[in-house]
């Protein structure tokens, strides 16, 4: 041991020196490298759950993308069905109003040509009418003179029976 002495070492030094080293590693594994490895451990596991918050966050958001695509593609066919049942509804409607149209036009026709046909029958009979008259009358002017007025009421008469009969028929 002597050779250790030739080297400076003391061996009462060596050992105090060992054992403050002891204490001050034991010191500071105990108040601080534990501590400090105890915040390094939390925040591994923060950021591991950061991490993980933020892979479902991201799942989260593609599904909500993806359902988001599924309402825009089920609104968009919904829109096109409701498009076409307006159409279909519009042309229905546009088919009636015209079937409509052309019920109330052909009555309005058969109204008319009734009105007419009444008419034409109330006209006929006020051109017979005055036709018999003038007949009446002519028949009277030229048979004045050639008869008696007693012959003349019977020419005439039998004459609008004639006209009348003519008429009828």
């Amino acid at each position: 041991m002597d050779a250790l002495g030739s080297f400076g070492l003391d061996w009462r030094m060596f050992i105090a020196q060992l054992v403050n080293f002891l204490v001050i590693g034991w010191l500071l594994h105990r108040f601080l490298l534990r501590p400090l490895m105890k915040n390094l451990a939390a925040r591994r596991e923060k950021i591991a759950q950061g991490l993980a918050d933020a892979e479902k966050a991201r799942a989260a958001l593609a599904d909500a993308s993806k359902e988001r695509e599924a309402i825009l593609q089920q609104a968009s066919a919904d829109a096109y069905r409701l498009l076409e049942n307006a159409r279909d509804e519009a042309e229905r409607l546009r088919a009636a109003a015209l079937e409509r149209a052309g019920s109330d036009a052909g009555h309005i026709v058969d109204d008319a040509r009734a009105a007419m046909a009444l008419e034409r029958q109330d006209m006929e009979r006020a051109v017979q009418g005055l036709s018999l008259r003038l007949s009446g009358q002519i028949l009277d002017k030229a048979l004045t003179g050639l008869f008696t007025d007693e012959e003349k009421a019977r020419i005439v008469a039998r004459g609008v029976e004639r006209i009348q009969g003519a008429s009828r028929s």
